[in-house]
């Protein structure tokens, strides 16, 4: 082992051997389960109101709905549904927090589009994200393909970098902790607005 040539091997093994444990860690996120602690954050909505997680969740239970923006149809497909459901989700004294990297514009257009009565959050720098283990970097391909395709995240997310969450719902009890998770990186499925009720 004192030999030049078995130390550089030794080194090299090693690096070798972690290469693949560190491009594990930088895959999909796995986002936070059931029975973890939700993180606190405060935003302000496309009301003006200030909106703090404990707050709300010290009140009612709270949906907390993680979605990539108005350009994904699956996203607006889901919004809008909770959205036609919402006077149900008033009845079980349910609040509903919606959060997204978009910029101001972009939200605007969700709003426009969702005509969403309940609160929807910009998450600059994608710091709830972060929080809930659900941001990832959008790599240079797919970043490319969606621009081939008219969606220009850096333009979409601005000042946001080109990051994304994984689209996911959680139901955060009154003891702020999670007590119902939808997660899944294939951002096609999605839930049943009727399972969240439930």
């Amino acid at each position: 082992y004192n030999c030049p040539f078995m130390r550089t091997l030794l080194n090299f093994l090693l690096i070798f051997l972690m290469v693949p444990a560190q491009l594990s860690a930088q895959g999909l996120p796995e986002g936070l389960f059931i029975g973890a602690r939700a993180p606190d954050f405060r935003g302000i909505d496309q009301f003006g109101r200030t909106i703090h997680l404990r707050e709300q969740a010290k009140k009612n239970p709270v949906v907390l709905v993680f979605y990539r923006g108005n350009w994904c149809p699956h996203c607006m497909r889901l919004l809008t549904r909770i959205q036609d459901s919402f006077p149900f989700f008033t009845q079980k004294s349910v609040s509903i927090i919606a959060i997204s990297p978009e910029s101001e514009e972009s939200l605007a257009k969700t709003m426009e589009k969702t005509k969403a009565g309940f609160s929807l959050l910009r998450d600059t720098g994608l710091f709830i994200a972060k929080k809930y283990d659900l941001a990832y970097v959008v790599s240079e391909n797919q970043l490319t393909r969606y621009r081939n395709g008219g969606i220009d995240l850096n333009k979409i997310n601005a000042p946001n970098p080109p990051l994304l969450s994984v689209p996911t719902v959680f139901i955060i009890g009154k003891d702020y902790t999670i007590t119902y998770r939808f997660f899944d990186p294939e951002h096609k499925k999605r839930i049943n607005v009727n399972d969240i009720l439930t």
